[in-house]
């Protein structure tokens, strides 16, 4: 009697293994189906690069997403931002270009970009519905406190970023760009 009993038992234990890596190998193959590996193009995020996730619901305050930058932006990859501003939120531009959400500083907007090119800082808004303020702790993040990138759309989210971990075996750490990758506002191409 007891044979059996170890036998039914060791026929559940191994149906359990078997459900639990289907499950495992279905959760990867979904996770590299719907997500997508991307490199981080700008010095103003210290990580290598980022793993998209899908975006389920709505994003909340802080999370870090993926967005595709408006065509006057003139960037062909992704932006990376976090959401500091939901619908409703009311966004405010001091006389000294200091940018606030609901009252709170996020910081303040350059009048020039580091190549010298000339900023116009948002405007006053609350924002609407479907509309999102991103921001990057950066001084020279190009976000939502510029009117040529202003607040992202929901449609144009790509999905949750996950920072990928610096591999220094692998070469994988930090920026691939820096701001020495970027001309000075006095320089001058050589023929």
């Amino acid at each position: 009697m007891n044979r059996e009993f170890a036998f039914a038992d060791h026929r559940r234990t191994r149906r359990g293994w078997i459900i639990l890596g289907i499950s495992i190998v279905a959760l990867l193959i979904w996770l590299f189906a719907l997500s997508r590996l991307h490199v981080n193009a700008s010095w103003s995020d210290a990580a290598w690069g980022y793993w998209l996730l899908p975006l389920s619901g709505e994003p909340v305050l802080g999370d870090e997403v993926l967005f595709r930058p408006p065509e006057s932006a003139g960037s062909p990859v992704p932006y990376l931002k976090s959401i500091r501003g939901l619908p409703g939120d009311r966004v405010s531009v001091d006389p000294d270009r200091t940018v606030r959400v609901n009252g709170v500083a996020v910081g303040r907007a350059k009048t020039h970009s580091r190549n010298g090119r000339p900023l116009t800082a948002i405007t006053n808004v609350t924002i609407p519905p479907g509309r999102f303020f991103v921001f990057a702790d950066h001084p020279d993040s190009h976000d939502s406190r510029y009117a040529e990138i202003g607040l992202i759309a929901r449609e144009d989210l790509l999905g949750r970023a996950v920072t990928l971990p610096d591999l220094p075996w692998l070469g994988l750490e930090g920026p691939w760009v820096g701001p020495d990758t970027i001309p000075s506002p006095d320089f001058e191409a050589r023929p």
